[in-house]
């Protein structure tokens, strides 16, 4: 199914005309979803814009036919209705569910009650109306970004978590609040969970998770709520999805660019030959030792003799001059090797630096995948703008390669990223130029990155001028933009619809025409204030990038607002936030010949 402008990132399928016909939907990096016959490979329909960032996940709804949710990065999700008439599909928008602070990575629905329950980056699972679109409850159970939930019978509820953890909970059936009945810590060592799925086996619970420490990991939760390991299978890369099937078969998605699939009816099962092979490559992978003293290790031949205590018991051992890690299989009662002990992956082109997370960021054009280090508690932008000075890439990509990490990491961030609008103290919104597909590797750090050289050398961009002259931002830029007003007026309501509806679509697309009223209502809207927040600063540079509009700033008080402008993001308690959007500011002045003129003056 080929059709997508960027990556696929999330996928569903369902029924539509009475069970009659059957439809696959995906949502990709490019932010449209798309719908697709499975059987002709022919595309049904296409939704640009279904949301303003990365879908993240697709559902098919349980409670009515010919319905599904998605979620996006974007922090809403959706709900939609598809109708086949006479051969043609059209989706329609049913209702959209906004509330969450952070990118919503997983939706659920549930089959005898109107609920749908989210999963979010902000930490929390919100349950919501799915008829009003209202939030019922908003419940914090985890300590990290919630990346996978499953509805069990009898209101039970699973969840998994970049905090390493998988609960059981209960939803209360009056209050629509969920309570923590168990909690399993040790599922993934503590790794990141990406993923859960699961189904009701006799009186017991059986659930699926993967993530990055490319196990797939089988837990039973018994129906007493004691839970116990019952399997897990060692894979060649990070599990971004898994998912039991109908017929009982567990599909894994993995980071290899392969789906398997694992199945309990021994005649299904692939050749002795292909087994050795899957569990050779798995494996094969390397386990980083930085600064790990080999010598210390027990020697392989008196380790291994010994079994192991439980199911999945890790033990590294010594064998010549390198390390070995084996895990301990409970249902063939040996130890099986998991891989090498070599050289930390996680350097860095500037020397031997590691870190306590890193991402395989693909820039597109053909380039190779490139390590992008993250420390906790660093800044995104710090992190990012450090990328791009390794590699030579064009400063495009900060906002991208920034909104990734805080999606994935959010959790650990410093805390003023976390809390808000630095200026505004509103909920925050990250200001865009483009598209850089990104998806996380299995490698994983050791720890606080050493002292780094801060004298990187100056790598002059040869394609000319760089302009930030689009966003992709508008309702969340209109949000702030209305709380601004309302906190302290500078437009009338007709004016503040105006800007909405005719204004902010010309400036973020940038292309269009504006009226002589629309340049005064912009002019006062950068003029009134008596300080410049971040969003008036990111209009500004839209502004600055037209023709017109760096005429109307040049002239309007002899250059002003302009002047404004580049002492709001001078004064030393400026955030990094407003520097980088400043100097984005700077870069859109010399787009057009009179502002370059003036600018180099």
């Amino acid at each position: 199914l080929i059709g997508h402008k960027g990556y696929v990132s999330a996928c569903a399928g369902g029924f539509l005309d009475n069970q009659s016909s059957i439809v696959v939907v995906t949502g990709s990096t490019d932010k449209s979803i798309r719908v697709w016959n499975p059987h002709s490979g022919q595309m049904l329909l296409s939704s640009d814009g279904a949301h303003e960032n990365t879908i993240s996940a697709l559902q098919w709804d349980d409670l009515i036919p010919d319905q599904f949710l998605s979620a996006s990065w974007d922090h809403n999700a959706a709900l939609w209705k598809l109708t086949q008439i006479e051969g043609a599909t059209s989706m329609a928008l049913v209702r959209r569910f906004c509330g969450h602070t952070g990118a919503v990575w997983t939706i659920v629905t549930m089959k005898d009650k109107p609920w749908v329950l989210t999963g979010s980056a902000d930490l929390s699972i919100r349950m919501w109306d799915r008829y009003s679109g209202a939030c019922l409850t908003t419940n914090a159970v985890h300590k990290g970004p919630v990346r996978g939930l499953v509805v069990l019978p009898r209101l039970y509820l699973a969840s998994a978590s970049n905090d390493g953890t998988m609960l059981i909970s209960i939803i209360n059936q009056e209050s629509a609040q969920i309570q923590k009945v168990a909690e399993i810590r040790d599922v993934h060592l503590g790794h990141f969970i990406y993923t859960l799925s699961g189904k009701k086996e006799g009186n017991d619970y059986l659930m699926a998770s993967g993530g990055e420490d490319r196990r797939l990991v089988l837990t039973r939760i018994l129906n007493s709520g004691v839970d116990e390991f019952a399997q897990e299978i060692l894979h060649p890369g990070t599990i971004w999805s898994v998912m039991y099937l109908p017929d009982g078969d567990i599909a894994t998605a993995c980071s290899d660019g392969t789906i398997r699939l694992f199945s309990t009816q021994r005649e299904r099962l692939s050749s002795e030959q292909e087994k050795s092979e899957f569990e050779s490559l798995a494996s094969s992978q390397n386990i980083s030792q930085d600064k790990v003293d080999v010598s210390k290790f027990e020697n392989a031949a008196i380790a291994l003799q010994e079994p192991g205590s439980k199911d999945g018991e890790q033990r590294v051992v010594r064998r010549g001059d390198s390390a070995e890690v084996h895990r301990w299989s409970a249902s063939s009662s040996m130890w099986e090797k998991v891989g090498d002990v070599v050289g930390n992956p996680a350097m860095t082109p500037k020397g031997n630096v590691s870190y306590d997370w890193t991402f395989d960021v693909d820039a597109g054009n053909g380039r190779e995948m490139k390590k992008l280090g993250y420390n906790r508690g660093e800044d995104p932008y710090i992190a990012a703008q450090r990328f791009i000075d390794e590699n030579q890439l064009s400063p495009e990509f900060l906002d991208q390669i920034s909104e990734f990490l805080i999606q994935q990491v959010g959790e650990h961030m410093p805390r003023a990223l976390s809390s808000g609008d630095t200026l505004t103290g509103a909920s925050r919104y990250v200001p865009r130029t483009t598209n850089i597909p990104a998806n996380s590797s299995e490698v994983h750090g050791l720890g606080p990155a050493p002292i780094r050289d801060q004298n990187l050398p100056h790598v002059p961009w040869k394609g000319g001028f760089i302009s930030f002259s689009h966003s992709d931002q508008s309702s969340r830029i209109m949000g702030k933009i209305t709380q601004l007003n309302q906190d302290s007026p500078s437009l009338s309501e007709a004016e503040l619809s105006d800007f909405e509806k005719k204004i902010l679509p010309v400036l973020s697309q940038g292309q269009g025409q504006l009226s002589a009223h629309q340049h005064e209502i912009l002019a006062c809207l950068l003029f009134k204030p008596t300080q410049l927040s971040f969003p008036l600063i990111d209009i500004a540079r839209l502004y600055v990038a037209r023709q017109d509009g760096s005429c109307a700033l040049l002239d309007y008080d002899n250059g002003v607002i302009i002047q404004r402008v580049i002492g709001e993001f001078k004064r030393s308690d400026a955030s990094l936030a407003t520097v980088i959007l400043g100097l984005r500011f700077l870069c859109n002045l010399f787009v057009t010949p009179r502002a370059r003129e003036a600018a180099r003056k």
